[in-house]
């Protein structure tokens, strides 16, 4: 399934519209304007929270958790070795996921072992920040959409994100 991330240009959190191949919004990442902890929250179209994307603070590189309404939880680092590119890992109830690719370019593969679970390509040419990600493991749909913008918030990290300490 492919599904389109797109960054609301006018809010004054970061907050995501994910739109599916015929460009109906089906998820929506809202984050809090005065939270303390930079927190969003993934909801479903019928406003059902699915999950909590939350920094975690007190480690060496950025990381953030994935709070999933069913109880799991997802750990997202990134990692420091190789130092020359920018990789991530994913922790979770299924194993460890590798995030890798051309980060740089926002050009990058999610794989579980060889499997390929996503793939993410980044709009260059538009106002917001916008990414096409196409769902090879639809059981993990949710998890790996808020990879995508967990990878984009730190990104960004002290620029325009909530991922900041400012």
């Amino acid at each position: 399934m492919k599904y389109q991330i797109r960054q609301k240009i006018f809010s004054l959190t970061d907050s995501f519209d994910i739109q599916d191949e015929r460009g109906a919004v089906v998820l929506q990442a809202k984050g809090k304007l005065f939270s303390i902890s930079s927190s969003q929250t993934l909801y479903d179209m019928h406003g059902r929270e699915l999950l909590k994307i939350k920094r975690k603070y007190l480690t060496l590189l950025p990381a953030c958790r994935l709070l999933c309404a069913d109880g799991s939880e997802w750990l997202i680092k990134k990692r420091f070795w190789p130092f020359w590119t920018s990789r991530f890992s994913v922790y979770g109830p299924a194993g460890e996921l590798e995030i890798s690719g051309n980060l740089w370019q926002h050009e990058y593969q999610i794989r579980q072992q060889g499997r390929l679970l996503a793939s993410v390509s980044k709009a260059w040419f538009s106002w917001s920040d916008t990414y096409g990600v196409e769902i090879y493991a639809a059981e993990w749909t949710a998890q790996l959409l808020a990879a995508v913008i967990v990878i984009d918030r730190i990104s960004h990290q002290g620029k325009n994100s909530g991922l900041g300490d400012d």
